[in-house]
């Protein structure tokens, strides 16, 4: 068997690298309504997959990968709003092996709040 030559981390670009490492989810996904709002802007409502580290957005957000952004949510069963704040790290537009969509990781996620997510997600958790 011939021997893989080792890719360079370097010459692989940034998004493609945070996708490879995004692939490898320590957790399931749940869909979820949550409000994105960038920077002081005003807060939209879209649907998403949330899990213990970010949230996927199931079409490609109007952000730029990098975008500091304000997320609020609910978790179903729960009165209390958890807001966030995340950072855009990949944006996929249809076409190709990849589902379009915006992901966005968790970046200030108190450890309360980690912990209701990572419940709801195991009490939700299906197969």
């Amino acid at each position: 068997m011939p021997e893989r030559r080792k890719t360079d981390p370097r010459a692989i670009r940034p998004e493609k690298r945070e996708r490879r490492l995004g692939d490898r989810r320590d957790s399931h996904r749940l869909p979820i309504e949550v409000e994105v709002a960038e920077g002081n802007g005003p807060f939209e409502k879209h649907q998403g997959d949330i899990s213990i580290g970010g949230v996927f957005f199931k079409k490609p957000l109007s952000l730029p990968i990098g975008a500091q952004v304000q997320l609020r949510f609910t978790l179903p069963g729960l009165e209390r709003t958890i807001d966030v704040r995340g950072e855009v790290v990949e944006v996929t537009n249809a076409g190709g092996t990849f589902t379009a969509g915006t992901r966005v990781r968790f970046s200030d996620l108190d450890v309360r709040a980690e912990l209701l997510i990572a419940r709801y997600l195991d009490q939700n958790r299906q197969g």
